[in-house]
């Protein structure tokens, strides 16, 4: 009895070792197919986010060079105030007057990155630098957006009537619409029988704008406002290369 009772008990024992690792492999498998997933999940979100912040690397180096042309267009118009010899084409002076007047702000794709914050997803992206990026870059944008409604009210509410009341408009809109920089970007209508929007509207002398008190101020704040901008513009534009450089590095491993 006592040799059967040994040979039921050692039977039982190795019973529950052939459970105990039966389910631990299972286990195992599960966690294995469980992780595969995971990163095949997580390959194809990595390939969502580097699209969408690619797409805002193009657009805020798109709002970079316009500033720049603004930024430009204003020491022009500036070097035009000192000039003596009077060799001041109209055309060009509305043209950099134009530049002036565009309000450029980023407005970024965020769909995926909102979507992974929202969703609980972003577990799944295993490289915390990435991550950490990732959540923080829509409060990142704060302070650009502030910069950018500071030059976007200036010339909105300040140095656009302010030209109106001092100028004419329409010279201005036909050169902004000849801009290859801006040309691309709108759709415009002419009437039949004028070769563009400038010949709607005649010109009328540009030289009391031009050397009207304020105007030199509003070239200053413009300057100003439109080159901390770009400072801010910068350091966003890094940020996202940053990401994009992290991002691309999980894709080669």
């Amino acid at each position: 009895m006592e040799n059967k009772t040994g040979k039921y008990f050692k039977y039982a024992i190795g019973e529950i070792v052939l459970v105990v690792i039966g389910i631990l492999i299972a286990l195992q498998i599960n966690t294995w197919n469980q992780n595969r997933q995971d990163r095949e999940q997580e390959q194809q979100i990595l390939m969502q986010l580097l699209n969408e912040y690619e797409n805002n690397l193009i657009q805020i180096n798109q709002k970079i060079f316009i500033r720049n042309e603004t930024i430009l267009s204003a020491y022009k118009l500036l070097k035009y105030k000192n000039d003596e010899t009077h060799n001041i084409v109209a055309d060009s002076f509305n043209l950099h007057l134009g530049r002036l007047i565009t309000r450029p702000t980023f407005d970024p794709e965020l769909g995926v990155t909102k979507e992974l914050t929202s969703s609980g997803k972003l577990y799944l992206i295993t490289n915390n630098s990435l991550r950490n990026n990732i959540t923080s870059f829509p409060s990142f944008l704060g302070e650009l957006r502030e910069e950018e409604m500071v030059t976007f009210n200036m010339a909105e509410e300040r140095f656009t009537p302010f030209i109106m009341e001092h100028y004419q408009f329409g010279k201005i809109i036909g050169e902004m619409f000849n801009d290859e920089q801006i040309k691309n970007q709108n759709t415009f209508v002419v009437e039949e029988g004028y070769n563009s929007v400038i010949d709607l509207f005649p010109q009328v002398d540009f030289k009391p704008l031009l050397h009207h008190t304020d105007f030199e101020d509003y070239l200053a704040l413009m300057i100003s406002n439109t080159g901390y901008t770009n400072e801010q513009s910068e350091g966003v534009r890094n940020k996202i290369e940053e990401i994009i450089s992290l991002i691309n590095g999980e894709l080669k491993k």
